[in-house]
């Protein structure tokens, strides 16, 4: 079986990785159709090993469902999508609801579990979502994606015209912009490469360079893509006296938040790291986001170092590796 492999750092692809066996309620997925981004090449920074990736689409071919699981059992021949993040299940916050902050948590591809780059790949049952036929397996392959943003917009709320402003122009800001543009929101995205901030002409979304735009704290939602020192600032010098700022990655070394600004203010900063994938799916089943245009290139599995590297870029969208 052929994998991507991460190994001392270095990204390979083994073409005898052994093939996988399902745990009680695992699932062995076929993948079909696999995208590459910036998250994969991070955890190859990361230190970590095994087979990388956790965004795919395939096909169960094989499940170990409990008895009593029939639903898990009905995945069995289905075209999926599924969460990367596995809950242990049995830790105190997942008893109490909070499974999405499990503290032993695994994540495919990225920690303490192999990922979906592969011919096969186990994943838990209860982590799959099944697709309905007509969405097709470029679109569906950013489930993961829209469903982080999914997640976030939930977190908020929109009433009349709510200024938003979403700084980056990678594909989760991307889309941030179009889902926020929906919600009866006067949105604007500001990045710095003008090529992937164009697309927001297709949508009817507005967009700007973010240094050409003035910090007058009149946004009433800013939502951070990018996580770097400046974007913290500018996130700070946009948003209005009790607006909020929306976390979406974790700052680098180097960037943090002004605690006095936030006090001052009384800012609500909300991070976000939740991905709502079955509701992603219904929106892109339904057509609502554009995601084809997030696609920067398709390329062969056996392309799949060469795509790890270059994820890593700076301004890369999404690339797809063809797996079927």
């Amino acid at each position: 079986m052929k994998a991507i492999r991460c190994e001392r750092g270095s990204v390979v692809l083994d073409e005898r990785a052994p093939a996988p066996t399902a745990g009680a309620g695992e699932a062995v997925v076929e993948p079909t159709r696999l995208a590459v981004n910036a998250e994969d090449a991070m955890a190859v920074g990361a230190e970590f090993s095994g087979v990388l990736g956790h965004e795919f689409v395939g096909r169960v071919v094989e499940i170990n469902a409990p008895a009593g699981h029939a639903s898990h059992a009905r995945l069995m021949g289905k075209r999926v999508v599924g969460s990367a993040h596995t809950p242990c299940g049995e830790c105190e916050r997942c008893r109490s609801g909070l499974a999405l902050h499990c503290a032993h948590a695994t994540v495919l591809g990225i920690r303490g579990r192999d990922g979906c780059f592969a011919q096969r790949f186990t994943i838990p049952a209860a982590s799959l979502v099944p697709l309905p036929d007509k969405l097709a397996d470029d679109q569906a392959i950013f489930a993961t994606t829209v469903g982080r943003v999914l997640h976030a917009a939930r977190m908020l709320r929109v009433e009349g015209k709510t200024f938003v402003s979403v700084l980056g122009d990678g594909p989760v800001a991307l889309l941030a912009a179009q889902v926020m543009a929906r919600r009866n929101a006067s949105v604007r995205l500001l990045g710095t490469r003008e090529e992937n901030m164009e697309l927001c002409t297709k949508w009817g979304v507005k967009h700007r360079a973010q240094h050409e735009v003035g910090r007058r704290h009149d946004q009433d939602i800013v939502f951070d893509c990018s996580g770097t020192a400046e974007t913290a600032s500018v996130a700070l010098g946009l948003v209005r006296p009790r607006g909020v700022v929306v976390l979406m990655r974790a700052f680098g070394p180097g960037a943090s938040l002004p605690v006095e600004t936030i006090v001052r203010d009384e800012v609500q900063v909300l991070g976000s790291r939740g991905c709502a994938v079955a509701e992603a799916v219904s929106e892109l089943a339904a057509g609502r986001v554009d995601v084809l245009s997030l696609v920067a290139r398709r390329l062969r599995f056996e392309d799949g170092p060469q795509a790890i590297r270059a994820a890593g870029e700076p301004g890369m969208l999404k690339i797809l590796l063809d797996a079927a």
